[in-house]
Parts: C-alpha cells; structure tokens; sequence
C-alpha cells in the first residue's frame, strides 16, 4: 500500500480515514490509537522517566477522538481529546479545540485552542499512523513544550507557480508542564540569594514544572510540491515559571524543514534554536538540534534510518538579569535510529525501531542511577515496538 506522508494539514484528514466512525447530522467523530512498548538498556531512566530498563508502555500509548461539526457553510468546530499518559497515570484531557471561519477562498480564521506549528508533523504528532517513526526525533521534537496555544491564527493559501503556499500568523498564550532537568542543582543552590532556594533533587534528576508562555506571536510557512515540501517558522514569547522564580523572561524559537517522497524515497528533515534569557534559562537553556530521516516503500515494507543531534546554542552573556542566576547547561546527545514500518491493512501500521543513544553528559538521559550514583556518557540502547491505528 503506497501511502504518501504529507506535512499540510490534508494529511490529517487523510490519516484519520475517509470514512467517519459515526456521522450525525453535520458531526463527524474520528479517531486513532498507538499501542506501544519501550526498553532500554540503560541503568538510568528517559528524561521524562517513561522509558526504563524495563518493557514499559506508557511513553507510546495513546488514543485519540476527533469531532467536527459543521455549523454553517463557512464556519465548522474541531475538537480532540486524547488520553495517554501524564507524569506517572494515564488521562484524557482536551488536546485542542477551535472554530473556524472560511473568509474567503485564500483566507480561513481560527480560535481557541489551536495545535501549536513548532514543526512539520505539529499539526497531527499525536497520529503515529501519519509518519514513519513510532516517536519523531526526540532531539528536535522535544526542545519545544508547548503543544497548543490558546489563541487565533490566520492560515493563508494560494497557488504559487507548481507549489502551494501556506502563510500562518498567530497570536496567544499558553500554560502547561514542562520536563525540566536541573543543572547541578546541589550547587547551583549555593549560587541563590537565601529567599530563592529551590527544592530540586540530584543534579540530573527529573522535576516536572508549570510555566505559563505569555505574548506568543509567531509565523508558519511552507510550500508543497507533488513530491517536496519545504517549511519554517519563528516565534517569540515571554516566560513564566514560579518554581524557578522567574517572570516574563523573553524566547525566541525558530526551525526550518523539508520532506521527500519520490519514486518510493522518503525523506525528513528539520533543524531548530532556541534562545531563552534571564532566569528562565536555567529549566529551559538555549539549545539547537536536527535530523534527518531516510527511507524506502517497497510493497508493505517502510525501513528507515534517522541520523539526530541536540547539542547547545550557546548562552546569553547574563541569564539572570537583575537576578544572580547560573545559566543552565544545554543537553548534548546523538542517536542513529533503524526502524521498519508494515502496512498491516487500511488505517493500520506496524512498527518497530533500536536506536543506539550517545550521550554527552546524561543527554535526554536523567543522568543518575537508583542509587545516585553518575552514569553519564554511558551510551544506550532503546528498543520500540507500535501498533498504529485510524479509525
């Protein structure tokens, strides 16, 4: 089965299957799942603690319903709600939702909580059925936590010689829980003027944060062809995190990729930075990284290999402003990743992925053992296995 992995918004549409569950009236409920189990060989956990040295499910497995209701000619509303696992249980909550209103044949507006277009599958990264990975690039895909905006956007199309353009203003705020890894907590405490002391564990151990992204304005771009596609995009913000003590701390982010399939090649690949200052830079340090993905369709067969790279960005001369904070240290790591993908029929996919880990320092690793004690550089393996499905 040739299935092409489109990076527009049509493959979204394409990936959830022509034909709804259920269609009532101008509502149509869709929807998609991932069963998968992770393990590594490694002593130490994955950064967000979901991948260990033991078969475990809870980093892969999701499920999601999709609902779009049509309210008249030019307006419709889509909602999502997925449920996978949240720091250590499993809940469903609301992925995103907006209303949408067709102006024109170029122009269509959105509010409400919208999908955030950090990179080229943002759009629909919850559809492992969409793309080959079971799990994209975690070099690149996790240096970005915000995964929806409350706000508005704008999303313009034209016809642009043989290609078709998108433009994609858009404004809002978000909240949500970012893994942040302190950077030598134990010492940087010493650092802290004495009414700023935090209560973070070991150096490397995994402290889940609330942040608050204010002031968001960014733009989305790309261009598809019949067999190319090409994206970037930049945003800036203002951030927020009361455990680090630090209040409207100015970001900027931006990345850049592109996509292949041509006579049954496949091809990824992005690149990304991220400069943060003052205080807020010690949870979240600026950091650049890329991949690149090569692989080929033959029958019902998809093998795959991803060459990935997260390394750091360099640091603003004063990351604490009025305030003596360290800056934080980037995390550094590359992975070669073998993967292969089986069409097991229409809507459904099998998977499988071993990925070797070369961290320096503990990378996306959590850096220390059960016992405390420092394993850094130890290189690892992650072994992967997914069903995805469409329905």
């Amino acid at each position: 089965m040739k299935t092409r992995l489109r990076t527009t918004s049509a493959a979204v549409l394409l990936a959830l299957g022509a034909t709804p569950v259920m269609a009532v009236d101008n509502i149509v409920l869709n929807g998609f799942m991932t069963a998968g189990a992770t393990y590594t060989d490694s002593d130490t956990q994955w950064y967000n603690g979901n991948i260990r040295d033991e078969i475990g499910f809870e980093q892969d497995s999701r499920v999601g319903l999709q609902v779009a209701a049509q309210i008249n000619p030019k307006m419709n509303v889509t909602v999502q709600v997925l449920g996978r696992a949240r720091e250590e249980d499993y809940d469903a909550f609301f992925d995103w939702g907006f209303v949408s209103y067709t102006a024109s044949d170029a122009w269509e507006l959105r509010a409400g909580k919208i999908k955030f277009p950090t990179f080229l599958i943002s759009d629909y990264i919850e559809v492992g059925y969409a793309y080959p990975w079971i799990r994209p690039p975690q070099e690149v895909y996790t240096s970005n936590p915000l995964t929806a905006i409350a706000g508005a956007d704008a999303l313009f199309r034209t016809r642009l010689g043989n290609a078709d353009l998108l433009v994609q203003p858009y404004v809002g705020t978000s909240r949500g829980q970012s893994t942040v890894v302190p950077q030598g907590a134990l010492e940087i405490n010493q650092t802290f003027p004495p009414n700023q002391q935090f209560a973070f564990g070991l150096p490397g151990s995994v402290e889940f944060v609330d942040f608050e992204a204010q002031n968001l304005i960014g733009i989305n771009s790309s261009m598809n062809w019949d067999h190319f596609s090409v994206r970037a995009g930049y945003l800036s913000i203002e951030v927020s995190a009361d455990a680090l003590g630090v209040s409207q701390e100015d970001a900027e982010f931006w990345s850049v990729g592109g996509t292949m399939d041509l006579n049954n090649f496949i091809g990824y690949a992005e690149y990304f930075e991220r400069e943060i200052e003052g205080g807020a830079n010690l949870g979240f340090p600026n950091q650049k990284g890329y991949y690149a993905t090569l692989g080929y369709r033959f029958g019902k067969w998809m093998p795959h290999i991803t060459y990935a790279k997260l390394d750091e960005n360099g640091n603003p001369n004063s990351c604490g402003g009025a305030n003596p904070f360290p800056c934080g240290e980037a995390l550094k790591q590359d992975s070669i990743t073998l993967g292969v993908r089986y069409e097991l029929g229409a809507g459904a996919a099998l998977k499988a992925e071993a990925q070797r880990v070369d961290p320096e320092g503990r990378g996306l690793f959590t850096g220390y053992d059960a016992d405390g004690n420092s394993v850094l550089d130890d290189a690892a393996m992650i072994y992967s296995v997914a069903i995805d499905v469409v329905f």
